[in-house]
């Protein structure tokens, strides 16, 4: 798999170069560029199979760059990398053609070589690439998974036919609690059992299909083409769904959850079906008590209501910048209140805001990557009551810094950075000052403060470096000589570990 890297930020592009060996997995990364109009040049030289592409940049910004490959019919895979709140540029990124997004202040490997992975056997057939020859069950599942993604030249191999077809998706419900029953067995057992279960449930059932999606998502694809009846046909899908989550409860003892489309009348339609049905399922997000969800149409009102998603949003990370908590909770409040009002953010995009504003709140720490814990939570309101317990967590032990009595040394060392942060400070020089030894101020710190001495300097440099950078007649490079950094290679180092951007996307955004 060939591979394009595109962002302004050098060190967006070697924290991806250098956080794998790339060709072990079987990825080639076979060029860079800083800014759009080099990276349409590079993509139609090199001809790569996926490309990570930023949304925000010089000279042609991501959208600009998708629109265009799209009308140069350019085949690569776009994967889009934004900042977690440009909510809305990602949707019009998915809308022209990418086919996955990430944020950038929380994104890692396992995430992006799981989308690469995901994205190998679409590029093979694009790229008619077939190192072996696919057995029976292989080719059908082929076949499904070309139908529900809109090619329909082979939809006769299958026992479809045109007339009232339904795509209905279910998942297992508390899928990663009942994965954990089968520790002791290979982690293909349970989906294989199901499978076959399946295989078993539909063989004497005519013009129905089933095929597995994704990890925790199965297909089932039904036509009624002897009926003319959309009722009947409604009824049938219905008797199937029963039989379907009775037989996997009563055999395997898993609950499901199911999704499903309108009917449809062509082959053509089945990919319409599929984001319907997809779009129904991911209602169980909202009302995880509902058993099964039919797609309703959403309303003509949602641009406006995404809009208000993002300036919620911007006030929530805003306050956390400024460091006024309480804009942040009340905006956390009616964020919260619009969504799930509304219902118009998908399970993902909630996750990702979530994350985004931890990782803000972890300034100075270092990010852990994944969130297992949240991954495994499968409704809003078990997610809200877990964000809160952590931002509460962080926001109490902040304002206990604040108010906290430090031992006088300490309290001293602290006035004398907040006074003199932008000179070299070492810990010698401190024990010079303040008669002790530099071993036992920077244990004493430690103690004290639960931080590194050297991490607090940061702290106050990149705060101060952050009101600095709201007076655009300073230039970066003076930002970063006026809070004590010798260099703004390295003020840009440490201002992106503790804020998440660079000064000049920070600058851009608060501009």
């Amino acid at each position: 798999m060939k591979l394009i890297i595109v962002d302004d930020e050098p060190l967006i592009q070697i924290g991806i170069k250098s956080s794998i060996g790339w060709q072990g997995s079987g990825v080639e990364i076979i060029g860079e560029a800083a800014d759009g109009e080099e990276a349409l040049k590079l993509i139609e030289e090199k001809n790569p199979d996926v490309v990570l592409l930023d949304i925000k940049m010089p000279k042609k910004d991501g959208l600009e760059v998708l629109s265009e490959m799209k009308a140069k019919g350019m085949k690569a895979k776009v994967i889009v990398l934004s900042s977690f709140d440009d909510f809305g540029y990602v949707k019009k990124a998915m809308k022209l053609g990418a086919v996955d997004y990430f944020h950038k202040p929380s994104m890692n490997i396992e995430e992006i070589l799981d989308v690469l992975n995901s994205l190998k056997e679409d590029i093979a057939t694009d790229n008619e690439s077939r190192p072996q020859e696919p057995n029976a069950e292989q080719e059908r599942d082929r076949l499904l998974h070309h139908l529900l993604t809109g090619k329909t030249d082979d939809a006769r191999l299958t026992k479809l036919k045109e007339g009232n077809l339904h795509v209905v998706l279910f998942t297992v419900k508390h899928y990663h609690q009942v994965m954990r029953r089968y520790t002791k067995e290979s982690p293909a057992f349970l989906p294989n059992m199901i499978q076959n279960l399946m295989n078993e449930l539909l063989s004497k059932e005519s013009e129905i299909e089933c095929v597995r999606m994704d990890e925790n998502l199965y297909a089932v694809m039904v036509s009624y083409s002897s009926s003319k009846s959309v009722k009947e046909s409604f009824s049938r899908v219905n008797d199937l769904v029963y039989m379907i989550h009775s037989s996997l409860k009563r055999f395997i003892n898993i609950d499901t959850i199911f999704g499903i489309s309108e009917a449809f009348h062509s082959f053509g339609h089945f990919s319409q079906a599929f984001r319907q049905a997809k779009q129904a399922l991911e209602m169980k997000f909202y009302h995880p008590n509902d058993p099964v969800f039919y797609y309703r149409a959403r309303n003509e009102d949602e641009e406006q209501k995404h809009e208000q998603i993002h300036d919620y949003v911007v006030a929530m990370k805003n306050g956390l910048k400024e460091e006024k908590y309480d804009v942040f909770a009340i905006n956390l409040e009616a964020w919260e209140r619009y969504v799930e009002q509304y219902e118009c953010l998908t399970e993902r995009d909630v996750k990702k805001i979530y994350e985004g504003l931890h990782f803000m709140l972890q300034e100075g720490e270092t990010y852990s990557g994944k969130n297992t814990e949240q991954q495994e939570i499968e409704d809003f309101v078990e997610l809200s009551a877990y964000y809160h317990a952590l931002f509460n967590e962080k926001l109490k032990a902040k304002l206990t810094d604040t108010n906290k009595e430090y031992n006088p040394l300490i309290r001293n060392i602290m006035q004398y950075i907040e006074t003199n942060y932008q000179q070299s400070i070492s810990l010698k020089m401190l024990g010079d000052i303040f008669k002790a030894s530099p071993n036992y101020i920077s244990r004493l710190f430690k103690q004290e403060v639960d931080r590194g001495l050297f991490d607090y300097l940061n702290e106050v440099r990149i705060r101060r470096a952050k009101e600095l950078l709201k007076d655009s007649s300073h230039k970066i490079y003076e930002i970063a000589e006026m809070v004590g950094f010798n260099s703004q290679v390295h003020f840009a180092i440490v201002f992106h570990k503790y804020v998440g951007m660079s000064p000049k996307e920070y600058r851009r955004e608060i501009g």
